[in-house]
């Protein structure tokens, strides 16, 4: 590069212009993370000799400008999305002082003056709705302000060589709105691009109602400074970048629909509606239990003698309303920062953004042409996660279940009566016990009986005898409620299992599938036509997706998600510029 030329007056420049990107285009990298940067390369001068040999940057009007945007691009399972009429992108071309083109036509202006032509083009979310098993619909709601949508489209050029384009969460300025701090209630709902077609042939999809990737807000920007690139590579100034690029991605989860998450709560809710019952069951039938016995020991025990007669007082079993304390429960969201199981609405999600992206950071913040890596450890990883989360969530049901039945009360307060023949009442018996569930089966609660004798006199050992008796009658029903909630923990352990099974043939099944780019950086070169130089062309987009076919072949799917390009910007190097 010929950086020792200088500036005199007078000069007269005629021989080597240097400009970025003369040689090649960037090529496009592998599977792995790389940084795309244009490189300076020479313009040999050929023919004609340049007018000038300054640049009033900022001053010079003689350039025409290029901008683009576009927030949709690519195909989907045969659909060109480009062909779709309301996913039209947004071209601003700026000619010195004077022309203006715009595609489309009616894109509404944001500024025009005589320098300066910006306009935008935001897509109508509610129009698009699913295009090709791409449903855009939730990204319609929940938008930041200053947005004009979160599929917004802006482009910006003016006649002193300067672009701006920005797509997808952006101000109409060009700004991206999609940051790191940005708070997730100020975002709105992902799009979801449907990978059901694509795992059909590689995965047991018995037990998977859906299968989805998830795309949140994204946005990007790119700002071309044309006169800046030029002086600085024919005079070799030192300044600032020239291009700039800036991105943002909301968020990245992969889907799973199982209506075995669901299974997970319906066994719960069963064994609960089963165990309430009991409870009723066994708290109505104690009492008459208790005096059955009774009344049997009376007649083994003082038969010829007394006859039981009026029962008084209560005997029960209170717990708490386990459907609304275990409702929270059932309703959780699992999650480990990377997985989350999300009980109410059935879901299984992986949480992409995490696994490739910095924490914190996300996505946001990568090389260029970063590719996200899904590879047989990931994959193990993520099936051992979505295991640990149900074993955790399994062992906190069944325990919580068991101590809410253990907090149970359990309350005798009877009086037994006996009569004799002749009608006289001569012995009454006071049955005495509150006490939890808990206390009964550890035996630490003791269920006492009390006699008043009138003239009849009792051993020791038949009243320690009745007492015995008695006690089992109440560890007996008690046993029955725990024997009702003990296979609990089998059926949920059953059913997490099952899940497992389900989700795993999925998660196998990405590496070969699923192909995800995040800022994507292409550019191509700059070139000098006679006495005309154009600078290069210099885009970002922000997340690039993937389906390909089981087995190979044609990908069902590759999308493009928020797409800015500047340049190329022109220049007539021998007619003044202002």
């Amino acid at each position: 590069m010929l950086r020792e030329l200088r500036r005199g007056p007078g000069a007269v420049l005629v021989a080597i212009l240097a400009v970025v990107g003369a040689t090649a285009a960037v090529a496009v990298p592998g599977p792995t993370s790389s940084t795309a940067a244009w490189q300076d390369a020479e313009w040999v001068h050929g023919d004609g000799a340049i007018g000038t040999s300054s640049f009033s940057c900022g001053e010079d009007v003689g350039y025409t400008a290029n901008s683009s945007s576009r927030f949709l691009a690519g195909n989907v399972a045969g659909q060109d999305l480009g062909a779709v009429a309301d996913l039209r992108g947004l071209d601003v071309t700026k000619t010195g002082t004077q022309g203006v083109a715009v595609s489309p036509a009616t894109a509404p202006e944001i500024t025009r003056t005589e320098t300066t032509a910006a306009y935008g083009n935001p897509l109508d979310v509610g129009v698009l709705g699913s295009v090709a098993g791409l449903d855009l619909t939730g990204l319609g709601t929940g938008l930041p302000g200053g947005s004009a949508g979160a599929v917004n489209q802006v482009a910006t050029s003016v006649a002193t060589g300067r672009s701006v384009a920005a797509s997808g969460l952006v101000s109409d300025s060009g700004g991206v709105l999609v940051t790191d701090t940005t708070p997730t209630e100020a975002l709105p709902e992902p799009a979801t691009l449907d990978l059901g077609q694509a795992l059909a042939g590689v995965a047991d999809l018995q037990s998977i109602s859906d299968v989805g990737l998830e795309v949140g807000a994204v946005g990007s920007s790119a700002q071309l400074d044309g006169c800046d690139l030029l002086e600085d590579e024919v005079w070799g100034a030192a300044r600032t970048a020239t291009v700039t690029r800036d991105y943002g991605i909301a968020s990245l989860d992969l889907r799973i629909d199982s209506p075995l998450v669901r299974s997970l709560t319906s066994s719960v809710d069963a064994t609960v509606r089963t165990l309430d019952a009991a409870i009723a069951e066994q708290s109505r039938d104690l009492a008459g239990l208790l005096t059955d016995e009774v009344e049997a020991w009376a007649k083994v025990e003082l038969d010829g003698i007394l006859r039981i007669g009026l029962v008084e007082g209560t005997a029960s079993i209170t717990a708490p309303d386990l459907s609304t304390v275990l409702a929270p429960v059932l309703r959780e969201t699992l999650t480990d920062g990377v997985v989350t199981v999300d009980l109410a609405s059935g879901q299984v999600r992986v949480d992409l953004a995490h696994l490739a992206g910095s924490p914190g950071a996300g996505l946001n913040g990568l090389p260029p042409n970063t590719e996200l890596v899904l590879d047989d450890r990931v994959v193990a990883d993520l099936s051992a996660r979505v295991g640990a989360l149900l074993d955790g969530w399994t062992t906190r049901v069944t325990e919580r279940v068991t101590a809410l039945l253990a907090s149970a009360r359990v309350q005798v307060q009877l009086d037994v009566g006996s009569v004799k023949v002749l009608g006289i009442q001569a012995l009454k018996l006071e049955l005495r016990l509150d006490a939890s569930l808990g206390a009964v089966l550890s035996g630490t609660a003791q269920l006492t009986v009390t006699p008043r004798l009138i003239g009849i006199s009792l051993l020791p050992g038949v009243l320690d005898a009745l007492t015995a008796q008695l006690r089992d009658i109440v560890n007996s029903t008690v046993g029955t409620l725990v024997a009702v909630a003990a296979p609990l923990r089998a059926a949920l352990t059953s059913t997490a299992a099952s899940l497992v099974a389900a989700v795993s043939p999925v998660l196998r099944a990405l590496p070969a599938l699923l192909s995800v780019q995040v800022n994507v950086q292409r550019d191509t070169p700059g070139a000098r036509d006679g006495r005309y130089a154009r600078t290069g062309s210099y885009s970002v987009t922000a997340i690039r997706i993937g389906v390909l076919r089981a087995g190979g072949g044609t990908p069902l799917a590759r999308v493009d998600l928020a797409s800015s390009t500047v340049g190329p910007n022109l220049v007539d190097l021998g007619a003044p510029r202002s």
